[in-house]
């Protein structure tokens, strides 16, 4: 779930809590200058709550103080009597961004699927089980003062026929969150993937790219721009290239009752990755080599029907334009339109706490303007999802301290 999806009711009260807190818990100074104006502020910010530049003032002195929690205290308080006040606002992101706990979450995917067409147009055509498994991990963390952000993904897929189409890839990016303008966060990052299909490397990319994300009253928001070169193994058609792309999210929490969240995610993608792109690699996890713009989108509604039941509806669709495929009986450039329908049901906590059960069902519909080129697979997925922070001491351990 995003952080940015939890109710503004909850946050209001929350924020009630902290102004109250704050009036009552008079701060202990010493008797330099500035202690002795940090004292007058406070007494004056206790008599006049509501005066955004007195509280500004103090917010100011108390964050050069180091006294970050009532510099938060006051930020908020002028956020919620002034939203627009831009300086308020950036205080607090700064403040609430050297107040933040260091977070390490593994997230391990486990599960079988089946496949109605995994070799898309070619043959032989036929349906087959699948083995699965994925481990993400996200890591941020202060290092000088500064907040770090690591994420590295571990992925795979075993087939039950088809094992030349058996996938790999291991991949990560890490780099800074800074403070861009009111309310947006900035990560610039470099990383790198490398992958393994039919039984061999497939190929290694080296990438960077750029993140602005913002939470705004439970809403999510991101763009990211990435650009990467990537080297193919002389075993296969493709050679090697750029490609650029750029992504949004936006998530939005309440859509269709309490519980329910809307996220939409468009994007578009710029490849010029040189050689033939004749071997199938599945569109669910793989951009596909070639020279092509691409775009498209993705929606997905998701509400929790009860406390051990939340479902889900998506749909995405993209467009992808070749510029140097031909289509043989035509003489046209290759154009595909892919359309893709899914649901899904998810069981939190069925096995043990963290740890749910996921169902999922994607169709795929490939309308290209190549006949060759055009083919249908339906797409069923069962797998244990289990979330866990892998630096925290085992229970056990906690039990016998």
């Amino acid at each position: 779930m995003n952080p940015g999806l939890y109710f503004s009711g909850l946050r209001r009260a929350a924020l009630a809590i902290t102004v109250l807190a704050g009036a009552f818990i008079v701060p202990a100074t010493g008797g330099n200058a500035a202690a002795d104006e940090l004292d007058s502020l406070y007494s004056s910010v206790i008599r006049r709550p509501n005066d955004s530049e007195l509280n500004l003032r103090f917010a100011q002195l108390a964050e050069n103080a180091g006294k970050l929690r009532w510099a938060l205290s006051a930020y908020e308080r002028i956020t919620l009597n002034d939203p627009n006040n831009i300086e308020a606002r950036q205080g607090l992101q700064r403040i609430r961004r050297k107040l933040q706990p260091s977070t390490t979450l593994l997230t391990v995917q486990l599960g079988a699927q089946y496949e109605s067409n995994p070799n898309y147009y070619i043959g032989p055509r036929r349906s087959e089980l699948q083995m699965l498994g994925s481990a993400v991990l996200l890591d941020e963390r202060a290092f000088n003062g500064m907040r770090w952000r690591t994420n590295a993904l571990a992925a795979g897929v075993v087939h039950q026929h088809e094992d030349q189409l058996n996938y790999g890839i291991l991949g990560g990016d890490t780099g800074p969150v800074l403070d861009a303008f009111a309310g947006w966060s900035f990560r610039p990052a470099i990383g790198g993937n490398v992958s393994y299909f039919d039984d061999r490397f497939y190929y290694g990319e080296g990438a960077l790219s750029g993140t602005f994300e913002s939470i705004l009253q439970g809403m999510y928001r991101s763009v990211t721009v990435r650009g990467a070169y990537r080297s193919y193994g002389d075993f296969f058609p493709s050679q090697e290239g750029f490609y650029v792309e750029a992504r949004g999210k936006l998530a939005v929490p309440g859509v269709i009752g309490p519980g329910s969240v809307a996220i939409i995610s468009p994007w578009v993608l710029w490849s010029d990755i040189s050689g033939v792109s004749s071997v199938v690699v599945p569109i669910v996890t793989e951009l596909q080599p070639g020279a092509y713009m691409e775009w498209g989108g993705r929606f997905e509604i998701i509400r929790s029907l009860t406390s051990w039941m939340v479902a889900g509806l998506n749909i995405s669709a993209s467009q992808r334009d070749y510029r140097t495929d031909i289509v043989v009986a035509t003489g046209d450039k290759r154009s595909d339109t892919i359309i893709s329908p899914g649901a899904s049901l998810t069981f939190p906590n069925l096995f043990a706490y963290q740890t749910d059960l996921r169902l999922d069902y994607r169709y795929i519909t490939d309308r290209s303007n190549d006949a060759t080129k055009r083919f249908n697979d339906h797409i069923v997925t069962a797998s244990v999802i289990t979330r866990f922070d892998p630096t925290a001491p085992p229970p056990w351990a906690i039990a016998g301290r």
